[in-house]
């Protein structure tokens, strides 16, 4: 009863003070809000996991080489083969491969996202079509007649939800499959896949070591009581084992065991969504930081009251109740108003968000875990902002509470832990505006940057031949057809120039080890790596860049020719510092390799072949006609106009040459950069507007401070001026007590932001973490901002009459 009591006390006192009420609650639902917004953020792309029954026991199992210090690499049939025999700690053991599989229909060929998946992977996930049934061991027999599951996406698409789609054939990468089951709406497992066809293993495909043995990816469900750490373990004993059977084929090689969702969102985006997590609970500090000196200055004005109270027979755990439950109230409205701003937060992030096709399970929503959440932090809220205020006000002593009887003065005594959360306030707001400018400046320099090469009249499409079909097993084959396109598209009257590459410059390419002949290295498995990429002759044309040395590739350049390569600048300097790299000799691959020595022809500026964001820009390409067998090309086509109009055209000439064939990723390449780089933009805007956040609570934090001290010291003030103390003297006094506050603050909040910022270097683009000039502005603008805030008080004290202060009882 006395705690209802308690909450229409409070309320009145609320009602009492808009103004005071006001600001608390919107300072609290700052802070709950974004906290929660991130939370919701960190919870639908990690905590979440697969939406199936006991998801937590589905673990991805992949090998790692120690020696490249790289994890996550799939797996040979044959390891997966011993695994099965050997692994005690699992279930079972599933396996797949995604890749895209072209369907051909009546409009021409669409392509989805599909995998292979062995017939035991529906039963470990626990899921079974709604429609036919799944696959068996049959399925995947040399002979068998292929077989299809569908998504319900696909079903819908294609056969409108009809149940009498069981038993139809589907052309897919050039095959008839016969449709015998549909999915569940939702289940895209692996990752968005929307087509599954079983696999088909070959007897040839377990012997160790055979060339063209497939990889696939491995995941299993944990057998009943056993942990991930013994799992784990239990592969590492085998992989070891195999090692010592194997050295020549397993030397470095370990197994890995890690949950499925966090190997597939990677270690990077885990830490970036921590860090931004961290740094919404420091805003929470910071507000409620700024609470707790406004229930302190309460308290410290009902100090009296308290008195009374406890004269009147109250104890302390009754008044300490008593001032914990306007915190609570005010921490809960504030809840209820923070939702609605990470409702909006969480609305933006994924409008802001562009088409990166995320995995399937990841969800951004405000669901139950979400809810609680904010419901533990709105309780942390109310003791971190109430608790030390209710405390302070408790412990009072009666007597001299009652014997105070001057307004000027109280036995209340929370000046110095008032302006220790100050300081606090303000260390916090360093590190927040320092995370903020590093993101912001990175954002400013990836805007700045200055192409040497055209993008915005570029229309790019990528395309990809059929797996695990043989009409395109050969390179020559491979190389006519891409060959065919480039020449059918280059014949519309209305593309400038054409070229088809393994990778688009601006976008990160894949690295390949190589050898510079006559280099020492210290061994056959180590040795440098560079960017690469596969391209037609008319690369350099298309893109406007200028041969800098030597010359670009001819279509003489064949695979009966000498074997070349042109290299960018940034390869040139690293390597050959001292004279050309022209007639110079690399071979990709270690020690071991058997690939053709590859003599450097020509030196082109440095096109971004590591994407505009990466630090290692070193690269050399080599003539299509001449590279290993590739599947997947992009096209990229210059246009007298909209590049955007040539899209008929290009799709027009890929199906000329086969049907089976779409083209999908279709946009400019200026927007195609600016997708591949939606990182900065989005997490530049969350950081500066936690930084701004913070900067302005710690800026109101110290005025209310200071205005707190200049209405306790009226009669001080007024004292100090009627002995003759100038009004500049006064204002020196208040501005000098916030100047000491500050000056503190800064100096915790720089060497807090010293070590934080290594945390971000991840994700900076061509800024250091510990930029000066970010240090430097930071201090700036925090100085400024709080000189600001102490200078109003000051001014304040300035204009108090030294007579009506005397007077004031």
């Amino acid at each position: 009863m006395s705690f209802f009591q308690d909450v229409r006390y409070g309320a009145r006192l609320m009602l009492r003070k808009p103004g005071y009420t006001l600001v608390t609650v919107l300072t609290l639902a700052v802070g709950i809000g974004l906290t929660g917004m991130m939370f919701s953020i960190l919870n639908g792309a990690l905590l979440k996991g697969l939406p199936f029954d006991d998801a937590q026991e589905l673990m991805y199992v992949s090998r790692t080489d120690v020696s490249r210090g790289v994890d996550g690499l799939s797996v040979p049939l044959h390891d997966i083969e011993r695994w099965q025999s050997e692994q005690t700690v699992f279930q079972g053991l599933a396996t797949f491969v995604t890749g895209s599989f072209n369907v051909r229909g009546s409009e021409g060929a669409e392509r989805y996202f599909g995998a292979w998946m062995s017939a035991n992977a529906f039963d470990l996930l626990r899921v079974r079509p709604v429609l036919g049934r799944g696959f068996v061991e049959d399925d995947g027999t040399p002979g068998a007649a292929l077989v299809a599951v569908l998504s319900h996406r696909v079903w819908q698409d294609r056969f409108g939800g009809d149940p009498g789609a069981l038993g139809q054939p589907l052309h897919i990468n050039g095959e008839e499959a016969i449709i015998v089951g549909v999915m569940e709406e939702g289940f895209l497992f692996p990752f968005r896949e929307l087509i599954w066809l079983p696999e088909r293993r070959q007897a040839l495909d377990f012997q160790e070591g055979a060339a063209g043995t497939p990889n696939l990816r491995v995941f299993g469900r944990l057998a009943s009581g056993v942990s991930v750490d013994e799992a784990d373990a239990q592969m590492g004993t085998i992989a070891a084992r195999m090692a010592r059977d194997s050295p020549e084929t397993h030397e470095n090689l370990g197994a890995l065991v890690q949950p499925f969702t966090r190997a597939f969102i990677g270690r990077d985006a885990w830490q970036a969504l921590s860090v931004m997590l961290g740094a919404v609970f420091g805003v929470l500090l910071i507000a409620c930081a700024n609470v707790a000196n406004l229930l302190l200055g309460q308290a410290a004005m009902r100090g009296k009251e308290v008195g009374i109270r406890s004269a009147l027979g109250a104890d302390r755990g009754r008044v300490l109740m008593q001032f914990l439950t306007e915190p609570l109230i005010l921490a809960l409205v504030g809840a209820v108003v923070g939702l609605g701003i990470a409702w909006v937060g969480v609305w933006a992030f994924i409008r802001a968000v562009p088409v990166t096709e995320p995995p399937f399970w990841v969800d951004f929503q405000m669901d139950g875990t979400v809810l609680l959440f904010v419901l533990a932090i709105t309780l942390f809220a109310t003791l971190a902002s109430g608790l030390l205020p209710a405390l302070r006000a408790s412990r009072g002593d009666v007597g001299e509470i009652l014997k105070d009887d001057s307004r000027s003065a109280t036995s209340f005594r929370g000046g110095r832990l008032i302006r220790a959360l100050v300081v606090g306030e303000v260390a916090l707001s360093v590190t927040l505006v320092v995370a903020a400018g590093l993101m912001i400046r990175s954002v400013t320099e990836l805007a700045s940057i200055d192409f040497e090469y055209a993008t915005e009249d570029i229309l790019t499409a990528r395309l990809e031949l059929p797996e695990m079909n043989n009409e395109y097993t050969e390179l020559a084959t491979r190389v006519r057809f891409f060959e065919e396109v480039e020449r059918r598209i280059s014949a519309d009257p209305a593309v400038r120039a054409v070229t088809l590459t393994s990778s688009l410059p601006g976008l990160a390419g894949s690295r390949t080890p190589f050898r510079i002949e006559g280099d020492d290295y210290a061994s056959d498995t180590q040795g440098p790596s560079a960017s690469t990429a596969v391209i037609t002759p008319s690369y350099f044309d298309t893109f406007g860049v200028g041969i800098r040395q030597g010359r670009g590739f001819h279509p003489q350049d064949g695979p009966e020719s000498l074997p070349v390569a042109v290299v960018n600048q940034s390869f040139a300097q690293l390597h050959f510092p001292d004279g050309t790299a022209i007639g110079h000799r690399i071979r990709t691959g270690r020690g071991d390799s058997d690939e053709p020595w590859l003599t450097i022809i020509g030196v082109v500026p440095d096109m971004h072949m590591a994407g505009v964001e990466g630090l290692e820009q070193a690269g050399f390409y080599t003539p299509l006609a001449q590279s290993r067998p590739i599947r997947s090309m992009s096209i990229a086509a210059r246009s007298e106009s909209s590049p955007l109009t040539l899209t008929p055209e290009v799709r027009n000439a890929v199906a000329g040459v086969d049907p089976d064939i779409p083209i999908f990723r279709v946009q400019t390449l200026a927007e195609g950069i600016r997708q591949d780089n939606w990182f900065f933009g989005v997490f530049g805007v969350i950081f500066a507007v936690m930084g701004g956040v913070g900067l302005f609570l710690a800026a109101i934090g110290l005025y209310g401070v200071l205005s707190f001290s200049v209405g306790r010291r009226t009669r001080e003030m007024g004292v100090r001026m009627a002995l003759g103390a100038r009004r500049e003297d006064v204002m020196r006094l208040v501005m000098g007590q916030g100047a000491v506050q500050l000056g503190m603050g800064l100096l915790m909040g720089l060497a807090g932001a010293w070590g934080v910022s290594s945390l971000l270097g991840t994700f900076l683009f061509q800024v250091e973490p510990r930029d000066p000039f970010i240090f430097a502005a930071t201090v700036l603008v925090l100085a400024g901002t709080g000189l600001l805030a102490s200078w109003v008080p000051a001014r304040r004290a300035t204009r108090v009459d030294p007579l009506l202060a005397m007077r004031t009882e």
